[in-house]
């Protein structure tokens, strides 16, 4: 293997971790683009994607806008518009809807709280009525033992 090859293998596996500078990729593409000689049959695979990108380049550097295709790229941009506010508004949404159930298990926490104090208070109040009872009782049993 050339030491050629090997360099290219080299930045080929920089090119595949995206660490490629554009110098080191345009050595890439003229490599490729003149690797008809004895190329290492594991390399195929890259010639075929740098001419493919080349003949794509080629095909998109020769495409002319025209006034229609214009007129559409300012559509494309209300398009982007509308879908932004529309994602803008649907999280807005989407936070309000939040709001409103975190207010509500608030309310309902509040209201079982409430419900717990008021038996609490019940039950107070019931124990209160029995001491009077004590108290009636106790009252009796000094008269007794007196």
């Amino acid at each position: 293997m050339s030491e050629d090859q090997k360099h290219i293998k080299q930045l080929l596996q920089k090119y595949l971790e995206a660490k490629t500078s554009l110098e080191e990729e345009s050595q890439l593409h003229r490599f490729f683009s003149q690797a008809e000689q004895r190329l290492d049959s594991r390399l195929y695979w890259a010639r075929d994607l740098f001419k493919y990108s080349s003949n794509e380049k080629q095909q998109h550097s020769d495409f002319e806008i025209s006034p229609i295709e214009k007129g559409r790229s300012s559509i494309g941009f209300y398009r982007m518009a509308a879908a932004i506010a529309a994602l803008v508004v649907t999280s807005l949404g989407v936070y309000r809807l939040e709001e409103n159930y975190q207010e509500r298990k608030m309310q309902e926490a509040y209201a079982e709280t409430r419900k717990a104090f008021m038996l609490i208070a019940d039950q107070l109040q019931m124990a209160q009525e029995q001491t009077v009872y004590l108290d009636y009782i106790d009252q009796s049993m000094n008269k007794l033992l007196k």
